[in-house]
């Protein structure tokens, strides 16, 4: 899986979620929306980490 088309899709859009919640954080003042941005980038990198352990 590592190197993969999805691995690489998966990890670009952690990074752009991750990116996407630190500005909400400083821009938008809100904790609520920051959480939920956070969290969703949070569960798809642990979606990720299990389906490389999965296709090992």
């Amino acid at each position: 899986m590592r190197g993969s088309k999805l691995d690489d899709i998966m990890t670009l859009l952690f990074m752009l979620l991750a990116i996407a919640s630190v500005v909400v954080l400083f821009i938008a003042n809100t904790r609520t929306a920051f959480l939920g941005i956070a969290g969703v980038a949070v569960i798809l990198r642990i979606i990720q980490y299990i389906l490389r352990f999965i296709k090992k």
